[in-house]
């Protein structure tokens, strides 16, 4: 491995916030919608497991809505569908959102307004947020800034750096590209007022640094 693989890795295993499940299950599970179709299966499986009570899909189109075809939240739905007919027909589905922030804010008024029994801080006063592995700090960062009265835990998929790095090529898409821009939105929308502001240790800046250097024209690839 390689200097600039060693800097996606470490990179790729910070922004995949994992914490550990709480002892009673959340109120819900929130799946945030990507082309990642691992989402709603881990949705799924947590709500099998008892750590979730009910779900919700959150996602209209997007900048991760690659060749899906249509909203985020309707993809995960029909492939939830397809083994768990029975949790497909329960599930609350947001499909307008365009970005992480819609994702909370508009699944918030459908909860209100159009389901006022589960509203964030009624039915559901605990939530596991579910996000492809590169989203899921900058999510949960999110969640703390625009709703912190409901606690959250963070549970992505279980895939690795490499499967994630083949399904994003699949989409003709780069990885790498991704957790840079990862890393500037955790970095700069603070300064925004767009996700809640940590201290990123200097090692994983560093990590930045070596895959941003990479990217310039002349640059030695990962597989030098």
């Amino acid at each position: 491995m390689n200097r600039i693989e060693a800097a996606e890795r470490t990179l790729f295993d910070w922004l995949a916030l994992r914490d550990p499940l709480p002892t009673s299950p959340c109120d819900a599970v929130i799946g945030f919608g990507h082309f990642d179709l691992a989402i709603p299966w881990h949705c799924a499986g947590l709500v099998r497991r008892g750590a979730a009570i009910r779900m919700i899909f959150t996602g209209g189109i997007g900048a991760g809505t690659a060749d899906l075809g249509g909203p985020e939240a309707d993809s995960f739905a029909a492939e939830l569908a397809i083994q768990h007919p029975d949790l497909a027909q329960q599930v609350v589905i947001e499909n307008r959102s365009t970005n992480t922030a819609e994702n909370i804010r508009f699944t918030r008024e459908i909860l209100s307004h159009c389901n006022p029994p589960l509203a964030l801080g009624a039915a559901i006063r605990s939530v596991l947020l579910v996000a492809t592995p590169c989203r899921m700090r900058r999510v949960a960062l999110t969640w703390r800034k625009l709703a912190p009265e409901t606690p959250a835990w963070s549970s992505p998929p279980d895939t690795g750096y490499e499967a994630l790095s083949t399904l994003y090529a699949s989409k003709g898409e780069s990885i790498r590209d991704q957790l840079i821009g990862e890393f500037d939105r955790i970095r700069d929308y603070p300064l925004r007022g767009w996700i809640a502001q940590i201290e990123i240790p200097p090692s994983i800046e560093e990590c930045a640094n070596i895959i941003r250097n990479s990217l310039r024209p002349g640059a030695p690839s990962a597989n030098a």
